[in-house]
């Protein structure tokens, strides 16, 4: 496409190693991803942890207590967290309460309402977490970070090639290419590359960046957590929970499906199951 504008980078890998201002995830949270994949490691030392940093340890509880998690009484510190509901569950606790903030935004070029962003992100991260439980549960405790993340990359391509958002929304919205096509015949590179490389420098299990890396191209692989991922997508934006709804449907390859030895009547079985599934989640979507 007939351009005047010169690539800033040529490659994902420059642009997170010369962006200066990268998105990160607080200290805390890193910490806390070490800890519970250390099997030696006791609840008691990750809620100290987390209890380090008070006001995040307050926006961790109010998660906590929150309608989703269907509490039958107001858990009141971290270590009561940890016991009622698991260090994996405190884990994903953890990281809600740091993506929140940074993902609560509009884009320039990918969205421009301020939940839009947050809302696609959840939703695809609270159904991966779902499919986990049925079709791999080699990632169960991996899926709803991945899923959640996976868009990660759009953070950083938003802020650093600010001046392409224009033509990405061209070539999306008036031509209807698919945001990953748009952006490999801008950039040259993708947000899942960028995300991956991203959450590898936040030193996040390695299986997390896979997932992020192909969750539009899953058919590249052979790993069904990478299917899952992109089939959470799809299922995510089938139930209206895009992160722009003015953007056209990006298209679905039904073979990822036989990835999961799914066909196509459970799939829309477990869509439903995923809808009752989102709408029990409310209040984690309208977090203050």
């Amino acid at each position: 496409m007939p351009t005047t504008l010169t690539r800033s980078f040529q490659s994902a890998e420059e642009l997170i190693a010369r962006m200066q201002d990268l998105p990160s995830l607080p200290a805390v949270v890193m910490q806390v991803y070490q800890m519970v994949d250390d099997p030696n490691v006791h609840a008691q030392q990750v809620a100290q942890e987390i209890s380090k940093d008070q006001g995040f340890t307050t926006r961790v509880l109010r998660i906590a207590n929150s309608a989703y998690y269907g509490m039958s009484r107001q858990v009141a510190t971290i270590e009561e967290a940890v016991v009622v509901l698991g260090m994996n569950t405190v884990k994903n606790l953890a990281l809600i309460a740091a993506t929140y903030p940074l993902f609560q935004r509009a884009l320039i070029g990918y969205t421009p309402h301020v939940s839009g962003m947050w809302t696609h992100s959840l939703a695809v991260g609270l159904i991966t977490q779902l499919g986990a439980r049925q079709f791999d549960a080699r990632v169960r405790n991996e899926a709803f970070t991945a899923g959640l993340l996976h868009d990660v990359g759009k953070l950083v391509i938003s802020a650093a090639l600010t001046n392409w958002m224009g033509e990405l929304h061209d070539l999306v919205h008036h031509q209807g290419k698919p945001v990953h096509e748009a952006e490999r015949e801008l950039f040259g590179f993708t947000h899942e590359e960028v995300g991956a490389l991203l959450v590898e420098r936040w030193k996040l299990p390695t299986h997390i960046a896979q997932m992020i890396r192909y969750h539009h191209q899953s058919l590249e692989v052979d790993d069904p957590a990478c299917a899952l991922i992109e089939y959470a997508d799809h299922c995510a934006n089938q139930l209206g929970y895009q992160m722009n709804p003015e953007a056209a449907q990006e298209p679905f390859d039904t073979r990822v499906l036989n990835r999961l030895n799914m066909t196509l009547e459970e799939s829309e079985l477990f869509l439903q199951r995923a809808n009752e599934l989102l709408s029990a989640s409310q209040s984690l979507f309208q977090l203050k």
